[in-house]
This record gives C-alpha cells, sequence and structure tokens, in this order.
C-alpha cells in the first residue's frame, strides 16, 4: 500500500506577532506632545492610550483586556505602570499581559531595572522592538499591598519625602516657580525645605513588624544571612525607625540604590528598617546612592510577606504613590511577566531573560 506523496517544502505558518499596547499618563511630566509625535513615528501595529485620570486608567485597561492585546507598554513613572498592572491583574488575574516601561516618569526605578532606553525617538523604537520580540521577557517579583502590585512600599522617611514633594508642589503649581516643584528639582526643594527639618526636630515613628510568610532572615550588605531564622508569627523587628520599606528591585528612584540585595533573590523582598538621623547620613550620600551604606542601625531582611504595625497612624507610599495614613500595613509578593528593555544588559542581577522561545492610533479614553 503506497502512502500518498508529501511537498518535501513544510508548510510554516506566520509567527503571530504580539500585540501591544502604549498606555501613556497624560499628567506626567515626561509625557509632552513630542513624545506623543515621536511615538505615532514608531508605531507598527500598536495602540497609544493617554490617560489623565484614575477612572480613565480603568477604563483603559478594560479596553485592553477586551482587544487581548499581549504586551503593554507604560509611560509615566512607577506609579504609572502600577496603577495599569494592578487595574489588568484585577480584570485578568491569570495570563495578564507582559508588561513594560518606557523612560517617562520622574524616578524611573522600574524603567532603570528593566533597561528602558532614553526617551527619544531612537530609544522609543527600540523598546518597541524589544516588547514585539517574544524571548525579551523576565519573570518580576513585586510587591502585593492592600490588593495592589508595586515595586515597592513603606512607612518613615520615603513616605515623608513625598508628601513634602506633593505638598511643594502643589504650593508652587499656580506660580511662575512651578517648574521648580517638579520632577528631580521638586524632590530636592522638597527635601532641603521640609523633609531634613522635620527628619530632624520630629520623633521618629515607633513600628512593630511580624513576618507573616515563610522563613524570614537578616541579612549583611552583601546579602549573607545574620542571626537565627525569623519564623511566622515572628516580630523582625520593634522600635523606631526612619524608615521601614520593602522592595522587589534595588531602585527607589533618581538613581538611589536603596535596596541594594533586592535582586539577589526571586522568591523573597528585600525588607530595610533604619533608625539613622539626619546627620549621620548627610556626609555618607554618595555610599547610600550606589548602595553601599553600612552601618549597625540600618537593618535589611529577606521576606515574603510581613505586616506594618505603628504605633499612631503614619503616612505610607505604595509604588512612589502617597496613599494616606494607615495604622497597619499588609506586605506579601508575587511574579508578573516583564519586558526586559533594549539597556538591561547593562543592569545588575534583577532581570534575567526567560528562555523562551489602526497603526498610530492614539486613543484619548474617557471614562
Amino acid at each position: 500500500m503506497l502512502s500518498p506523496k508529501r511537498n518535501s517544502k513544510t508548510q510554516l505558518s506566520p509567527i503571530k506577532q504580539p500585540k501591544v499596547a502604549i498606555v501613556l499618563n497624560g499628567n506626567a511630566k515626561a509625557v509632552t506632545d513630542r513624545v506623543v509625535r515621536d511615538l505615532k513615528q514608531v508605531v507598527q501595529d500598536e495602540t497609544i492610550y493617554i490617560s489623565n485620570s484614575l477612572e480613565q486608567a480603568k477604563f483603559i485597561a478594560r479596553h485592553i483586556v477586551n482587544k487581548g492585546f499581549d504586551v503593554v507598554l507604560c509611560g509615566g513613572g512607577d506609579g504609572t505602570f502600577s496603577q495599569c498592572l494592578t487595574d489588568l491583574t484585577e480584570l485578568r488575574p491569570h495570563g495578564t499581559p507582559a508588561m513594560g516601561v518606557l523612560r517617562l516618569g520622574t524616578g524611573n526605578a522600574l524603567a532603570n531595572v528593566l533597561g528602558a532606553s532614553k526617551a527619544n525617538i531612537k530609544g522609543l523604537a527600540a523598546d518597541l522592538r524589544r516588547a514585539r520580540q517574544a524571548d525579551a521577557r523576565t519573570k518580576l517579583a513585586m510587591l502585593r499591598v492592600e490588593g495592589r502590585l508595586a515595586p515597592f512600599a513603606g512607612v518613615g522617611l520615603d513616605s515623608m519625602i513625598l508628601s513634602d514633594y506633593n505638598a511643594t508642589k502643589g504650593s508652587l503649581k499656580k506660580t511662575p516657580l512651578a517648574s521648580l516643584g517638579e520632577g528631580g528639582p521638586g524632590y530636592a526643594l522638597a527635601i532641603a525645605t521640609r523633609s531634613l527639618w522635620r527628619l530632624m526636630l520630629q520623633p521618629q515613628p515607633e513600628v512593630m513588624i511580624r513576618n507573616e510568610g515563610e522563613m524570614a532572615w537578616r541579612m549583611d550588605l552583601s546579602g549573607r544571612r545574620m542571626g537565627q531564622p525569623i519564623a511566622r508569627g515572628g516580630v523582625i523587628y520593634s522600635g523606631p525607625v526612619t524608615i521601614a520599606a520593602a522592595s522587589t528591585i534595588p531602585y527607589y528612584g533618581l538613581g538611589l540604590r536603596l535596596f541594594p540585595q533586592a535582586d539577589q533573590r526571586q522568591d523573597r523582598f528585600q525588607l530595610r528598617v533604619a533608625n539613622i538621623d539626619a546627620l549621620s547620613v548627610l556626609p555618607r550620600l554618595p555610599a547610600l546612592f550606589k548602595g553601599e551604606l553600612d552601618d549597625p542601625r540600618i537593618h535589611d531582611f529577606f521576606c515574603t510577606a510581613i505586616s506594618i504595625h505603628p504605633t499612631a497612624t503614619t503616612p505610607v507610599q505604595i509604588g512612589g504613590d502617597e496613599v494616606g495614613k494607615r495604622s497597619t500595613l499588609q506586605i506579601g509578593m508575587t511574579t508578573v511577566s516583564a519586558v526586559v528593555g533594549h539597556q538591561a544588559q547593562h543592569m545588575g542581577g534583577s532581570v534575567r531573560c526567560d528562555d523562551l522561545g489602526e497603526q498610530g492610533d492614539v486613543a484619548n479614553v474617557a471614562g
């Protein structure tokens, strides 16, 4: 019995290109008309969404899920990334699109970690090319805080600086000096005129931090374990703090490597607790920015879940956004799929590529 002769040329189906959506925060300082024009020049099949409110952001997330986008690039900072990821995860807990970031924020912590290119036409085009490449993916650990996904969160100095930055920006908003209250200059001005004085003159908040997850342990600056492990329910720290913050990435923003051990493990986040005065830190700011500040008053831990209990309600930041005061804060972690940007080869160990194998539309969406 003869078998039918097969065509020697195997018929290969065309490789499906990922559907990419670009979500821009219209309120971000770096999201300018020029940036939108540059993006429109380099997009192929991608759709650009511009959001100007939380309601619009949620509406855009629903549209992205309904249209079945595979990749979402966020432009507007770490808070924009966190909000977009949270909105998408709420709608599609399993199979959330791979998330990428454009360097269009103020602190750009995630842009540094994921290796986003410069925010010019050449850099934006490079980031779009990477988003279309299925092998440019990594597993990115994120904190889960009050139902929100974010790279970092905490109480103390970081929350104070955010509060002071927002107050400084608000006080200058309708004046000729408004530009001085935004971005890096705004942070510098807020720290110099508000935060440092509060840090020196006001008593530090007191907190109790408890392990709510798998075994936790303290580590030194190089990431080596110190002391005995802390079981679930055990007290990790109790006392006054300058800062008590958790992070899955080394950078906090503006190049500050505040969590230098965060990229050493995929299954733990770094908890940093410190009770150190401003006068001790100021002469050693370069070491702090490089992640090399070693001081016995700084305590670092690897954890999977914690709860922070201040003795009085205290300001909290989640993903670089001030979210008000809390009497308790629960922090866990999860992982998401992320796009490794063009510059990722120059970054640290927090990003490792997995071995996986209407053009130019701009949508100003009103929710």
